[in-house]
């Protein structure tokens, strides 16, 4: 396993090159917090790559069939979800990153396909450049998406950040989300129906950042609302989880298993399905990077102490 650790002030990180630079490990000494679900909390159980750090997802969640067209060509992917009849996720979460750069603070890293190293059947030379960089207020996240081929490229980006909900020990801790809409899902096929639904009671806690991640479990999908942030906040210890992605960041997936430990607070830029979605591809985040150019995606992760509920 081939890793990178930074660290500055209270911050430290360990990234994992081997498995899709994902950042496995994100501690604040000074408050004692672990806050990303790391490796070992699932010691014991097969390994999820997806229930762990930060995992990187292209093309992010679920293609019905594992393929769509686009501009007249035909794009497949595996079906690595037989009950579903589904591709998930990609594989970059599991391919080794190139390291380029490596300092004290900051880490930057690549995957290259190119026509004699291709990415799946993707038919697109492309590159992906990710950088975790450290400073007195937590952990900045970028990644970049530079298509080198010479036609658009479609580019679904998430990440499966899988937050420790006991980041500060015991206490009382709730979630927060801004949120705009819902999107109903076939819970069986986990993509959407074509509706959209009314908040409910769980719902309405996210939004009001009273939502517990222990003993109800949720899995959600949210159009971002508001600043798109997302919180954890333990009362008890008067200390905060904030979690800030940028605006091409539209979708959210909120999933906590049995809510028994962790809960993902997933930033995506599309919708599920999205290039065959029953929405409109405009509607569900379809986007693509024209030919040689790129898109940069960033992130935040910090702590703060926060005293009222």
């Amino acid at each position: 396993m081939k890793t990178a650790e930074i660290a500055c002030g209270d911050y430290s990180a360990l990234i994992n090159l081997s498995r899709g630079a994902n950042c496995i490990s994100l501690i604040n000494k000074k408050y004692g917090a672990h806050i990303l679900r790391e490796p070992t909390c699932g010691d014991g159980e097969p390994d999820n790559p997806y229930l762990y750090g930060m995992p990187i997802l292209f093309p992010v969640n679920r293609i019905s069939g594992g393929s769509f067209e686009f501009e007249g060509r035909i794009y497949r992917f595996p079906v690595n979800e037989p009950d579903t009849g589904c591709h998930l996720h990609g594989e970059l979460h599991r391919t080794e990153f190139d390291l380029l750069e490596l300092s004290k603070e900051r880490v930057l890293c690549r995957y290259r396909a190119d026509r004699d190293d291709p990415y799946l059947s993707f038919p697109h030379e492309f590159e992906i450049r990710m950088e975790y960089s450290l400073a007195e207020d937590g952990l900045t996240h970028r990644t970049e998406v530079i298509n080198h081929s010479e036609h658009n490229m479609p580019c679904m980006l998430g990440f499966h950040t899988t937050f420790n909900s006991l980041f500060a020990g015991d206490g009382d801790v709730r979630v927060r989300v801004d949120i705009a809409e819902e999107y109903e899902r076939n819970m069986q096929s986990y993509l959407p129906t074509g509706r959209k639904l009314a908040f409910d009671n769980v719902t309405s806690q996210l939004t009001e950042g009273q939502f517990s991640p222990f003993g109800t479990p949720i899995s959600r999908h949210y159009r971002m609302g508001g600043e798109g942030i997302m919180t954890l906040t333990n009362y008890d210890k008067g200390l905060r989880v904030v979690y800030e992605n940028d605006d091409k960041y539209t979708f959210r997936l909120i999933y906590n298993g049995n809510a028994d430990g962790y809960i993902c607070l997933e930033p995506q830029t599309c919708l599920a399905n999205a290039p065959n979605s029953p929405f409109g591809r405009t509607e569900a985040g379809f986007d693509v990077i024209e030919p040689r150019k790129s898109k940069t995606y960033i992130s935040k992760i910090y702590m703060t102490e926060e005293d009222e509920k």
